[in-house]
């Protein structure tokens, strides 16, 4: 009996590591090769903290975006459809920041939201927009590590938070 419970401690332990279904997002065969690339973003010379970083191919490509968030030192560690990574290819960079200023925590059911409060921005919205930003990566095999620069700090009024 003890040898069944020990047996069957053992299967249930290797089914856990195995995961259900493989754990996680299963990577699309046409997926390129995708390469390590972290960007660090600043603005007039500091780290930008709470960015979200895009990068959109200068070619048409199947999967050509990638995405990523800045941590407190201002990188992000770019992904591409939830895989770490990015494929080569030359790249537009875009950068946005967006905060509520003002508003006030209630419980909506059992979600926390935001009430009132003003929308902001604090991007120049020149990098905002792959279409006019003039930041861009040229990412190659092996790892990339580049630092942007997005100008001057800004705090441009979007829209009042009328969520009530």
């Amino acid at each position: 009996m003890r040898n069944i419970v020990v047996l069957l401690i053992f299967a249930v332990a290797l089914a856990l590591q195995a995961g259900c279904g493989g754990g996680g997002p299963h990577r699309p065969s046409d997926l390129p090769k995708l390469h390590p690339v972290n960007i660090t973003i600043t603005q007039g010379g500091t780290p930008l903290e709470g960015a979200t970083v895009n990068l959109t191919s200068k070619t048409p490509a199947t999967y050509g975006t990638a995405t990523g968030a800045t941590d407190s030192s201002g990188v992000a560690a770019m992904r591409t459809y939830g895989f770490t990574g990015v494929p080569e290819g030359q790249y537009t960079v875009t950068v946005m920041k967006t905060a509520i200023e003002g508003a006030t925590e209630q419980m909506d059911g059992n979600a926390k939201i935001l009430v009132g409060g003003r929308i902001y921005q604090y991007v120049d919205a020149q990098y905002q927009n792959a279409e006019t930003s003039t930041l861009s990566i040229d990412i190659k095999a092996g790892t990339t590590n580049e630092t942007l620069d997005v100008g001057a700090p800004v705090k441009e009024f979007i829209a009042e938070n009328l969520r009530d």
